[in-house]
């Protein structure tokens, strides 16, 4: 090591002592004494020292890497000085470089508070305790539980005595004997706390009390009109979803087996009217239609047909799809209205629904977070009463998910969280699982907080493949509060293969399990469960097939807790479904989390996990039982819904429609969910370790939206103009979008998912698909004019540093931009840098217009939102993905603006989550999304803000329902298109009509053709019926003359000869059969009498083809005799030939009993046939309706075409609200307005 290097080496070491030392003495003192002056007055000279000699702690030098990115820039790596590099490799490492709050942009730094005053506050001891609850929550801060001796000491009396006076604050649990706090005991699974304590009463009345208190907190049992039940439900057994099946279909061979969960096989009762015509069709009878909705599958009924070329093709027959799917609605209604009907059977599913679902006590954790003294904590922060609630969780829950609003302060929850379970010995070694961009502000947020901690941080930089070793190691080896890692390097972890073959055996135990289970007639379902095991454990060893470093593994380095930032980024987790847009295929990123996580929970540990986001729930409901799967998968497989459809079944209702596929080839059938069911008991399921928290429930103090001209608080809508170019535009894609509806054109020339995507370019800007300058002002060009008035209306400003705290010398605001498409393109016109281009020309600097695409490394990001937030930036333009999670960069945030609508309402809130967050030093801000009218910008807005308030419902868990509409969030539709590109929503309303007729018509032809069926099935019946009467007559008049022949008393004659031995007729009839030459081809003589058994005559009938020739032997008279064989059988045949011969003539009284049945089946089928022939189209009125609609809507389209020969007017756009439309001028105001300028928010000082 070069002397230079050994020398700053020494100097950081000796600021890392002096540094330990004076917080030790913070620590250990109450008042700043002489000492503690002392320590802090040479911790500050040996940081100026240096930093006089060397610079600040956080500088660095850029090299060129010789490598480009994919842009075609060249990239530079971030050297940090040896000594640096080194003393970050030290446990107190990290509190040298806090020492400091460093500005990366321009590579300055300002001391850190610790150099001029005290953090670190010491919490006195607690000696005593007035009251018992007192004495409690000392216990619960200090150890967690309750500790009586602890409790005993405080109150300074006998244990015994202590107990005793605990009272109704504790419960003793009846399993373990402990005293468990009272919240804790009366939550969670009551129920199952009620079993266990009242068979504990019966043995020791001590425990009268425990079942006094669990059954006033038990939830009121649910009745039969609160619970929805669906076919496919995992609380409704096999058994009864069997004989509702025999009972609705008048069946005895119908047999239903649910091996696994979601998979269900039914077989038999396919044949009969009510099964092929009542509940089901001739092409999908009744049993297929119900496996098929227990199972979550799309009913589809395909017709096949021979190309040219002779291959067999499948094409969808979207008549007879319709009817099986309203079959399958009509078996869906049925079923729930059957299960109530017999009243033992609705007793026992209520009570077993609310034994699963209906057991759980929700527990408020506030009163909890107000016990944690939190020692350690510096001295100028104080946790909110969220923020401790959040820790509270943490600390009793196995798992916890802190579910809260942008800015509520996550960061600070998972530290504290951490801290505090670590102190009381909940866990050892937690680890910390960041974005990574975000470790090194998380590593200073985790030092501000609690300046002693001990913290280990690591990039994927640092787990290089000769670096692992060395990491894993050094975690193993030391005591740390926690390691800090990137998700890039967590990933670079992997488990040992002996915990990932465990994974894959739990994974697959079930259906092993199932497999081996299944014996008798469960053996139906033996090949369906073979092949889901051989698919199951491909798609795992796939998903965990990864390269290791021998002896570098995740169990090694003794980590026992995880905490997750940013978990949305992990919902990608492998989801097995039949629903085919729930299935998930899953990422590696997403099954190393989750097999870690698994490991952790097969040792037994009490404390697993944690979750953080604000946004768990990004598009669908479906997301929370990604989440559940994470945190608490016992609760699903306690209440047996482990697997998705199984799930789907009890909460889900799917409905499946006919849609225009994305190539415009065809049409496709989509599967998705219509309506949530049984919402509070899956919301209960979701909160018991969900701690959600919106803005509404925490009156962040983060700024108020700006005033509209409505008055209003809210978001602010310009809408832009069309320009003529975009207008001609628009209207070429409604008429691509009518070729491609009428299949006039192939789906690689074009296709709905082409018009949706230049549809969104071109209301961005129509530049970015037509290159030819426009004839008026874009969205960018209005964008251009806001923007620039903000800036020079802000540009004075002035803010306060965020991290000293003291006045900044840098003035100026910062205005957001979010655009996810024209990003940066160096080959072609992008809105990103037209819009840099407008504001330079209009007179803002350059250099303070960036795009966040120009960080092209975690580093890069880190300096670029530095610069922001230190005043170095103005204008911020980027895209959801990469200006959305971990940009903290809101102190300055004036506005913000959305050029462009995303898909998903979690990117909104990603959005304006960087602007409405704690730390921006604004009373108000504006959120401004510009518009452009006529587009499909309309569209994608009332979309994503419906689908936003349907997820906050779900969220805050507050409904007052039991059912819930899902919001389908999809493409634009070729009528979507066509209406929005001719501005009248007549249109899209017309289309709709036009389809909901066609629906009801396409059932109205399957009903008549169902009729016509039934007709025809009538007749084949009373032809059936007539041939098993005139059957009977024949076998009534043949039964007395039949003569017993078996044993020794049998006789038969054969061509003039008569045999007493059955060996002997055989014989001959062989020798015969030898000699005999068959008819020639295709001759049917007439029968020929052969001989005589049992008083019958024995007639032959022979035929011949070109591959075989055929003999028909039947007793004359004796109707159901006939048998038809083979001549080598005839040849061949022997003794058993003869015999069954000889049984036809025995088997009369069988055939007299099958005649009976045959026509008591037939009358049957005719009395069903009556009762339904002439029955009406249950859905005539809705038909007649919905052709009502249709024409109505139809007459005013041709009256406005009538109106309007010539251009047509300009119109408001698709999105139906009512509020005044806001005006085009770019926003004449934020916040308090007058008539000629805009002002600025206000700035707290």
């Amino acid at each position: 090591m070069p002397k230079t290097t050994r020398a700053e080496l020494r100097a950081l070491l000796g600021l890392r002592d002096a540094a330990t030392t004076l917080l030790r003495l913070e620590a250990a003192t109450v008042e700043d004494t002489d000492e503690v002056e002392a320590a802090r007055q040479r911790l500050r000279q040996r940081y100026e020292s240096y930093i006089g000699r060397y610079g600040p702690l956080g500088r660095y030098t850029l090299r060129r890497t010789g490598r480009q990115n994919d842009a075609g820039d060249d990239t530079y790596a971030r050297i940090v000085p040896t000594p640096i590099r080194i003393l970050r490799g030290d446990p107190f490492g990290p509190v040298v470089l806090a020492l400091e709050h460093f500005d990366d942009q321009d590579q300055t730094a300002t001391p850190a508070a610790i150099l001029t005053r005290r953090v670190v506050a010491p919490k006195p001891e607690v000696m005593g305790a007035e009251t018992p609850a007192d004495a409690v929550a000392v216990s619960l801060d200090q150890t967690g539980g309750i500790d009586v001796e602890l409790i005993a000491r405080l109150l300074g009396m006998p244990t015994e005595e202590a107990t005793a006076a605990l009272g109704g604050l504790v419960f003793t649990d009846p399993d373990t004997g402990a005293l468990v706090h009272a919240p804790e005991y009366l939550s969670g699974d009551v129920r199952a706390k009620l079993e266990a304590a009242t068979i504990k009463a019966q043995a020791d009345p001590s425990f009268d009390r425990n079942v006094d208190a669990l059954r006033e907190v038990l939830p009121a049992d649910l009745g039969v009109e609160e619970i929805t039940a669906q076919l496919g439900a995992v609380w409704i057994s096999a058994e009864i979803h069997q004989q509702f099946l025999t009972e609705l279909l008048e069946v005895s061979d119908v047999r239903v087996e649910n091996p696994l969960p979601g998979m269900w096989e039914v077989r038999g009762g396919r044949y009969g009217i009510r099964s092929t015509s009542e509940w089901g069709t001739t092409r999908r009878p009744a049993p297929d239609i119900a496996q098929a909705v227990m199972e979550q599958k799309t009913l589809l009924v395909y017709d096949e047909y021979e190309d040219a070329e002779g291959r067999k093709r499948r094409v969808l027959n979207p008549v007879e799809t319709t009817a099986a799917q309203e079959k399958a609605d009509a078996l869906q209604e049925r079923f729930a209205e059957w299960v109530w009907e017999d009243p033992d059977r609705a007793a026992g599913l209520v009570a077993e629904y609310n034994r699963r679902f209906n057991s759980i006590v929700l527990r408020d954790y506030t009163g909890a977070g107000d016990y944690l003294s939190l020692p350690g904590m510096a001295a100028s922060f104080e946790p909110r009463p969220h923020q401790r609630a959040a820790v509270a969780r943490m600390i009793a829950e196995p798992a916890a998910g802190l579910f809260h609003e942008v800015g509520a302060g996550k960061t600070a929850e998972m530290i504290m969280g951490a801290m505090e379970m670590r102190r009381i010995g909940l866990i050892t070694k937690p680890v910390v699982v960041v974005p990574n961009h975000m470790l090194d502000q998380f590593t200073r947020d985790w030092l501000q907080v609690y300046p002693r901690a001990r913290l280990l941080a690591a990039s994927s930089q640092d787990l290089t493949s000769d670096r692992r070793r060395m990491f894993v190691a050094r975690v193993a080896a030391n005591e740390w509060d926690a390691v800090l890692l990137t998700q890039g390097a967590f990933a670079k972890i992997p488990v040992d293969p002996a915990t990932e073959v465990a994974y894959i055996e739990r994974q697959v135990d079930q259906v092993r399990h199932a497999l081996h289970g299944a014996d008798g007639e469960d053996r139906m379902s033996v090949k369906r469960i073979q092949k889901r095991l051989l698919e199951l454990e491909n798609k795992l060893k796939d998903r965990t097939d990864m390269a290791r470093d021998a002896g570098v593994t995740f169990e090694a380095t003794g980590i026992d807790y995880l905490i997750v930032d940013e978990m949305h980024t992990y919902k990608n987790l492998a989801t097995d479904s039949n629903i085919r847009d729930a299935a998930i295929e899953g990422s590696g990123r997403a099954t190393d989390l989750h097999m870690k996580l698994e490991y952790l929970r097969s040792t037994g540990r009490d404390r697993i996990a944690t979750g953080a986001t604000a946004t768990p729930i990004s598009n669908s409901v479906t997301e929370a039982y990604v989440m559940q799967r994470y945190l608490r998968p016992d609760l699903l497989e306690a209440a047996g819904i482990g697997a998705f459809d199984a799930w789907a079944a009890t909460f889900g209702k799917t409905v499946t429609q006919m849609e225009m596929a994305p190539t415009g080839t065809g049409f496709r059938m989509k599967t998705r969910f219509a309506q949530f069911r049984n919402v509070p008991e899956m919301l209960r399921m979701w909160s018991i370790f969900a701690d959600v928290k919106t803005s509404e429930d925490l009156q962040l103090p983060r700024p108020d939206l700006a005033q509209r001209d409505d008055g209003q608080r809210a978001p602010q809508t310009v809408v832009v103009q069309p320009t003529v170019e975009l207008e001609d535009f628009i209207d070429g894609l409604g008429e691509r979008a009518d070729k491609v509806a009428a299949k006039q054109v192939s789906p690689e020339e074009d296709n709905m998912l082409a018009i949706s995507t230049d549809g969104r370019k071109a209301a961005l800007d129509i530049r970015m698909v037509i290159p030819d300058q426009p004839s008026g002002p874009t969205k960018v060009d209005v964008a251009a004019d806001a923007i620039y008035r903000v800036w020079e209306a802000s540009r004075d400003n002035t803010y306060l540093d965020p991290l000293t705290g003291e006045p900044s010398p840098i003035p100026g605001a910062l205005q957001l931009v979010f655009s996810d498409i024209g990003t940066p393109n160096p080959d072609r016109w992008n809105a990103y840098d037209e819009l840099h281009l407008q504001l330079v020309e209009r007179g803002m600097p350059a250099e303070s217009i960036r795009y966040v695409h120009q960080a092209r490394t975690d580093a890069d990001k880190a300096r670029l939102f530095a610069a922001a937030r230190a005043g170095h930036v103005a204008v911020l333009i980027g895209s959801t993905e990469k200006m959305g999670v971990g940009t903290n960069v809101q102190a300055r945030a004036i506005a913000l603006y959305h050029l462009d609508c995303p898909w998903r309402p979690s990117d909104i809130a990603q959005r304006e989550g960087r602007i409405l967050r704690q730390g921006n030093q604004h009373d108000e801000v504006a959120i401004v999304r510009l518009v452009t009218e006529r587009s499909f910008d309309s569209y994608m807005w009332q979309g994503v803000e419906r689908k936003a308030r349907f997820i906050s419902q779900l969220m805050r868990g507050r409904l007052d329902t039991r059912e819930i509409d899902e919001i389908d969030a999809t493409a634009l539709s070729a009528a979507e298109a066509k209406a929005i590109s001719s501005g009248n929503p007549l249109l899209l309303e017309h289309s709709t009509a036009q389809a909901e007729a066609s629906r009801l018509q396409r059932l109205e032809r399957a009903h008549s053709r169902n009729q016509a069926m039934l007709t025809a099935t009538r007749r084949r019946a009373v032809e059936d019926a007539d041939a098993a009467r005139n059957d009977m007559a024949a076998l009534e008049q043949a039964l007395p003359r039949l003569v017993d022949t078996s044993g020794e008393r049998f006789r038969i004659r054969l061509f003039d000869a008569t045999y007493t031995n059955r060996a002997d007729a055989a014989q001959a009839l062989t020798a015969w059969a030898l000699r005999t030459t068959m008819p020639g081809q295709y001759r049917s003589p007439e029968p020929e009498v052969i001989g005589q058994v049992s008083g019958f005559d024995i007639e032959l009938t022979s035929h011949h083809g070109y591959s075989r020739s055929e003999v028909s032997i039947r007793l004359a008279g004796v109707p159901g005799s006939r048998f038809t064989i083979d001549r080598d059988t005839l040849t061949s045949g022997g003794i058993g030939l003869v015999q069954r011969i000889e049984n036809r003539a025995s088997g009369i009284p069988t055939y007299l009993d099958r005649a009976k049945s045959r026509l008591a089946d037939a009358e049957r089928t005719i009395r069903d046939a009556d009762e339904r022939i002439g029955g009406p189209f249950r859905h005539a009125e809705a038909l007649r309706a919905a052709e009502t609609r249709l024409v109505n809507v139809s007459q005013q389209l041709a009256e406005l075409q009538d109106d309007q020969p010539g251009e047509p007017e300009p119109s408001s756009g698709l999105n139906g609200s009512t509020q005044p439309r806001p005006q085009p001028a770019p926003l004449t105001a934020f916040g308090q307005r007058t008539a000629t300028a805009a002002s600025p928010p206000t700035v707290t000082r």
